[in-house]
C-alpha cells in the first residue's frame, strides 16, 4: 500500500473520463466496467486517485451511463457527456461539479487502470511548480499515441494527436501516457477557449500548447515502466492488463509473508486479503472480498468467493462461496460451501459434503456425502454419511435445528421443520419427520423414539434383543 498523499499539497480534485463507447471491445458492457483482477476496470483508476490524495472525484459518463452508476454507486459524482465531442468537451461537463476551493485537478482516463498510486503521487508533487504536469512514456511503436513535442532545450511545447502529427512529429517516441494535473483556476479559465479540431472534437491536450504559448510552466514526468500507461481498447489489451494487475497482487502478498507455491497458476483478486504464513497451492482462485487469516493451507484446486477464513484453516479441492470459517476449520476435498454457511472452530467438512445457509457450531463433524441446508447444528455433533436436511417442500424452505452432542446415523433424512434435541441420536436410514427430545434414540421410517440414547448393557438385555419393534 502506498503512503497517503502529502497533506501539504493544495486541495486536489480529480476527473476521470469514462464516456467512450469502447466499440473495439465488441461488448454490451461499457468498456470501463469490464472486470480486471476482480474489480471493474475504472475502480482501479478511482482507487489510485484516492490514494494519490484526490478529495473529490467526478466521473464523466456517456455510453452505458446507467450501468456505470449502478456499478459504482455514490463513491463519485457523475457528469454526463451525451455527445462524444472529445476530451476537452468532457472536461467542460465535469468542471462545474468540482468544489470551488479545489486548487489542482488530476485528470485520468477510465480505461488506463495500471497507474500505480505512487506514480500519481509523484505527478501531484511535480504540479507544485507548474501549471500543467503530464505523464509521458517512451514506446517502441508510438502509433496511435499523442506525441510530446519539446523545444531544443527540453521544454514541453505541445501534445499532438497521432492523426494530426507531422511526419517529423510521428517519429517521436515520447508519448502522452494519459494522466495530467492542472492548476484548477487556470483550467477553468482556459478550457472554454478551446476550439474544435477539424473533426469537431475538442482536445483537452490542446491546453498544453496554450500554457506553453503563455510562458507558463509545463512539465512531463517520464514513466519508468511504460507498462503503467497501457490503455485498454480491446480484449487483447484487457488480458494484458489483467496479467499485470494479478502479478502485482501476487508480489504484494508474497512480500507480506504469504507463500504461493506456483504464482503463475494462482489467481487472486486485488480485493483479497491474506495473512502471513498462509500457503496457497496451485490452481486456486481467490475472488471478491475474501479474507484469509494466518497459517492456513488453501488449495490446491480450490475457489473461494467473498469468504472469510480464520487462522490455521485448511481448504483443499473445494468450492467456497459467501461462507464464514472460524479458526482451525478443515474443508475438503471435493466439498462445497454455499452462501450463508457459518462454520465454528474446529469444524470438519469432508468429501462430497455440502452446506448452505447453515450454522455449524464448534467441532461439528460432517465428513462425507451429506447435505446440510437451512439448519443449525450444535457443537460436537456428528453427521453420518448420506445425511440430508430436506429443507424444501416444493414451495417454501424450512429450518432444521440439531442440538449439541448429537449423533446422526448414516442416511438420516431430516424432514424440516424439525428439531433434534441435545445428546440424541438417530439410527441408520431413519426418516425424521417429528421432533426428537434430548437424550433419546430414534430410528425407523418414519423415525420413532425407542429408548434413551445411552442404556446400560444389562437394561438393554432385559428388554430383549434390542431390535426395534415396529
Amino acid at each position: 500500500m502506498s503512503e497517503p498523499a502529502d497533506p501539504s499539497h493544495p486541495s486536489l480534485g480529480a476527473v476521470v473520463l469514462a464516456a467512450g463507447q469502447g466499440t473495439r471491445m465488441r461488448s454490451r458492457l461499457p468498456k470501463v466496467l469490464h472486470p480486471l483482477a476482480g474489480q471493474p476496470m475504472v475502480a482501479h483508476v478511482l482507487d489510485a486517485a484516492a490514494v494519490a490524495g484526490a478529495r473529490d472525484v467526478v466521473l464523466v459518463v456517456g455510453h452505458g451511463a446507467d450501468q456505470v452508476r449502478a456499478a459504482l454507486g455514490d463513491r463519485v459524482r457523475y457528469a454526463e457527456q451525451t455527445e462524444q465531442l472529445g476530451t476537452g468537451h468532457a472536461m467542460l461537463q465535469a468542471c462545474p461539479l468540482l468544489p470551488p476551493d479545489i486548487q489542482s485537478v488530476l485528470v485520468l482516463y477510465g480505461d488506463t487502470p495500471l497507474f500505480r498510486p505512487e506514480t500519481l503521487q509523484a505527478l501531484v508533487r511535480a504540479a507544485r511548480e507548474a501549471t500543467i504536469v503530464l505523464l509521458s512514456m517512451e514506446v517502441a511503436d508510438p502509433t496511435g499515441y499523442g506525441r510530446v513535442v519539446r523545444a531544443p532545450d527540453g521544454r514541453v511545447l505541445a501534445l499532438v494527436e497521432d492523426r494530426e502529427a507531422t511526419p517529423e512529429q510521428l517519429s517521436v517516441r515520447e508519448v502522452n501516457a494519459g494522466a495530467y494535473v492542472f492548476d484548477a483556476a487556470w483550467l477553468r479559465a482556459r478550457l472554454p477557449t478551446l476550439r474544435p479540431a477539424p473533426g469537431g472534437e475538442i482536445y483537452l491536450t490542446d491546453l498544453v500548447g496554450v500554457a506553453a504559448a503563455e510562458g507558463r510552466g509545463v512539465a512531463a514526468v517520464l514513466l519508468a515502466d511504460a507498462a503503467e500507461g497501457l490503455g485498454v481498447n480491446d480484449r487483447v489489451q484487457l488480458a494484458e492488463a489483467e496479467a499485470v494487475l494479478r502479478g502485482r497482487v501476487r508480489e504484494r502478498l508474497m512480500r507480506a509473508g504469504v507463500t504461493l507455491i506456483d504464482p503463475a497458476s494462482t489467481f487472486i483478486d486485488a480485493t483479497v486479503e491474506i495473512g502471513p504464513d498462509t500457503v496457497v497451492h496451485p490452481h486456486t482462485f481467490l475472488r471478491g472480498r475474501t479474507r484469509i487469516g494466518s497459517g492456513c493451507q488453501i488449495g490446491p484446486s480450490s475457489q473461494l468467493d467473498d469468504t472469510i477464513v480464520g487462522d490455521n484453516c485448511r481448504v483443499c479441492w473445494s468450492i467456497v462461496d459467501g461462507a464464514i470459517l472460524a479458526d482451525e476449520v478443515e474443508v475438503g476435498p471435493f466439498a462445497r460451501l454455499r452462501p450463508g454457511a457459518r462454520l465454528g472452530r474446529g469444524v470438519q467438512i469432508g468429501n462430497y459434503a455440502e452446506v448452505k445457509n447453515s450454522t455449524l457450531h464448534e467441532n461439528v463433524q460432517q465428513h462425507h456425502f451429506s447435505y446440510v441446508g437451512d439448519a443449525e447444528l450444535g457443537r460436537n455433533t456428528n453427521v453420518g454419511a448420506g445425511t440430508i436436511t430436506c429443507n424444501f417442500d416444493g414451495e417454501r424452505k424450512h429450518r432444521t435445528v440439531v442440538g449439541a452432542d448429537v449423533f446422526l446415523g448414516s442416511d438420516t433424512l431430516l424432514v424440516a421443520p424439525v428439531t433434534v434435541g441435545d445428546g440424541s441420536a438417530t439410527g441408520s436410514g431413519s426418516i425424521v419427520t417429528r421432533d426428537i427430545p434430548p437424550g433419546k434414540m430414534a430410528w425407523g421410517v418414519p423415525a420413532r423414539v425407542h429408548r434413551d440414547r445411552f442404556v446400560a448393557p444389562e437394561a438393554e438385555a432385559a428388554a430383549g434383543d434390542g431390535q426395534p419393534a415396529d
